[in-house]
């Protein structure tokens, strides 16, 4: 339970490696997880981790947490433990850091306003193994619409989801739904026009272009008139 296998946070120690020094390192995840799972509660892990955990392989800096307006005080609770507050808004979009590895929370409240609507509650959207339903990271991926929302949509799909994904569309809010069949149908041909996919290689190829061809040396005129 809320676990991600260590090919997954590989990545974080890559990307530490090229100077992402802001990025946490493995061991840094795998204790704010170890410390987290036992007091999340009716929470959900969402954003960039729920990315990772449905195979698209990234790195993010923090741990968004989703959780249940009735929650919100037992969850800082529960949290104080290994966490300290940093940032408690009335809004109820707490900040947190992890007193040993400093490893940032996001506490992300049922209900709360972004760009394009409201953010769905975990009871409504469910999750397992402590990560929210690809169905709830969907939604909210939608209603919060900033352009790495919408690419992690796109390329989550890409990772294998594209057939489970389908079948969220009816699930969703009617306001959200043709954004995100637009979303998963440019999935759709990035998956088709893949020259690096073996599975394209087949596929009739397009003639390459005549710009940038060096022409053939005419022979001079001159030179045939001497002649």
């Amino acid at each position: 339970m809320l676990t991600l296998t260590s090919k997954q946070l590989a990545t974080f120690d890559f990307t530490r490696v090229f100077g992402g020094t802001m990025t946490p390192s493995s061991e840094q995840l795998q204790q704010t997880l170890a410390d987290l799972r036992p007091v999340l509660g009716p929470a959900l892990v969402a954003g960039g981790m729920a990315v990772i955990h449905y195979g698209y392989e990234r790195n993010t800096q923090d741990i968004d947490i989703l959780y249940p307006n009735c929650d919100e005080a037992d969850i800082l609770r529960r949290l104080s433990t290994n966490f300290e507050i940093v940032h408690k808004p009335e809004s109820g979009w707490h900040h947190l850091n992890h007193k040993k590895t400093n490893v940032r929370l996001e506490l992300i409240p049922e209900g709360g306003l972004t760009q394009y609507g409201f953010i769905p509650g975990p009871k409504v959207v469910g999750g397992e193994d402590g990560f929210v339903s690809l169905l709830g990271l969907v939604w909210m991926k939608l209603v919060s619409g900033r352009m790495k929302d919408d690419a992690d949509i796109v390329e989550i799909a890409k990772a294998g989801q594209m057939r489970a994904m389908r079948k969220l569309t009816k699930k969703l809010p009617p306001e959200l739904r043709d954004r995100y069949t637009q979303l998963l149908d440019r999935a759709k041909r990035e998956m088709d026009n893949n020259p690096h996919d073996p599975k394209q290689s087949g596929r009739v190829q397009e003639p390459a272009a005549a710009y940038g061809k060096r022409r053939p040396k005419l022979k001079s005129k001159l030179k045939t008139k001497a002649k």
